[in-house]
């Protein structure tokens, strides 16, 4: 008997010990897409809580992908229970030439600079050390200033790609080779790109009697954006496009598709909610490899568009909800209604709720040629088959619990 009282008291001292040392840290929750193992152990005098509600700082990060390949973060740090009222936002910009862990490394020094605002009034300030150094003075050059500061490249970034796979089994072997370009220039009054790329694809099958059967699809497109910024709430944009494809039946097709766009909300809150309204009226020329279901070899349309966005992301969680709606003037009956939704929120404590899904309605397959299709093509994929509509849908949830606080760092096997 006495030995479970001593047994007992000194489960209860640990238990107390424990729940101490987690009071002596301020309790961050964190919500991000974040390389947490480094946040962990960056920031190891705080606790890394899973539960916002009895967190003391709330810290949400959205990230912006930028079309010249870097990332804008935003952050928003919100204080609770003795540190309620206070809050700060700030943006830290990354470039696309940064390695993961250099984006990493950097996100993280900000967060800390911006977690040491919380802490300098609380008994936590005690727990971080932030020491700062001039920078060098710069080494005196015959360069002006002006020309020496400049960007070389104009605001331009240019990336090349290029893959090559395959795949070899007794009675089947696949190979695909894609080569793309990409030029982008983003300023605060204008967004140009170009991108050209290229798709081939090859597959050979053995069938049973030993015959073998090759089925080839190519692709071969380019896209081109136009856009001018009008005031915090308007832009304008010119979409010019070409592609050839055997899988759409299109031996050339070209497109010109200038564009307006309103956004309902100003542009400086797309990080955390945007409104869209665009419409696209413009030109469309096919070439049909094949001749088409409407009897045509080639075809000059004018099509339009309308497409409305709505993309919130906050502390619970983000929501979207699109609906895309065109059709061909000169003849209507030729028409796509596209409905796009998608949600992650964050029902209640530690429990989450992802769904998503999509409904098209097509009438608008202008390319698919006449005739049969081979079996080969339909079984591979190769070629576009006729439909009316498609739809997708998906959906799941989690739910985590157990130890509020997890500090630790182990990646071992």
């Amino acid at each position: 008997m006495r030995f479970l009282l001593t047994y007992a008291t000194l489960a209860l001292a640990m238990l107390l010990s424990t729940a101490s040392y987690g009071q002596k840290r301020l309790n961050l929750f964190t919500e991000c897409d974040c390389n947490r193992t480094l946040l962990k152990q960056e920031l190891d005098y705080v606790n890394h809580t899973i539960d916002p509600v009895s967190a003391q700082v709330n810290l949400f990060i959205v990230t912006n992908y930028l079309s010249n390949g870097g990332r804008v973060y935003d952050l928003q740090f919100k204080g609770q229970q003795e540190l309620a009222g206070n809050s700060l936002n700030f943006k830290v910009s990354t470039t696309a030439v940064m390695t993961g862990l250099e984006r990493d490394e950097y996100l993280n020094k900000r967060i800390e600079l911006g977690l040491a605002g919380f802490l300098a009034g609380t008994d936590y300030a005690n727990l971080v050390d932030i020491t700062a150094q001039a920078p060098p003075e710069p080494e005196p050059t015959d360069t002006p200033e002006d020309e020496d500061s400049g960007d070389n490249w104009n605001n331009w970034i240019f990336e090349t790609s290029a893959s090559f796979s395959a795949n070899t089994e007794s009675q089947r072997s696949k190979s695909e080779f894609r080569l793309g370009f990409d030029a982008d220039r983003t300023t605060p009054d204008w967004r140009l790109s170009f991108s050209p790329n290229f798709f081939y694809r090859v597959e050979n099958i053995t069938q049973s009697d030993g015959k073998e059967v090759t089925s080839v699809r190519r692709d071969q497109w380019f896209n081109g954006r136009v856009v001018k910024s009008i005031g915090n709430h308007w832009s304008v944009g010119f979409f010019p496009g070409a592609n050839s494809s055997t899988y759409s039946n299109i031996d050339l097709g070209i497109s010109i598709l200038p564009a307006i766009e309103y956004n309902i909300y100003d542009y400086n809150q797309v990080p955390f909610k945007e409104f869209t309204i665009a419409y696209r009226l413009g030109w469309v020329y096919n070439r049909y490899t094949e001749q088409t279901i409407f009897l045509k070899t080639e075809e000059s349309l004018a099509r339009q568009s309308l497409d409305v966005n709505l993309r919130l992301r906050q502390r619970w969680g983000s929501v979207f909800a699109g609906i895309s709606a065109g059709n061909y003037l000169n003849d209507l009956s030729k028409n796509r209604l596209s409905l796009d939704a998608r949600a992650d929120v964050r029902l209640i404590k530690g429990l989450s709720f992802r769904v998503s899904g999509g409904y098209n309605i097509i009438n608008d397959q202008i390319s698919l040629p006449a005739g049969e299709i081979s079996d080969t093509d339909l079984l591979l994929g190769q070629v576009q088959l006729a439909t009316n509509y498609s739809a997708d849908v998906s959906f799941g949830f989690s739910y985590t619990f157990g130890s509020l606080y997890n500090n630790v760092i182990n990646t071992r096997l």
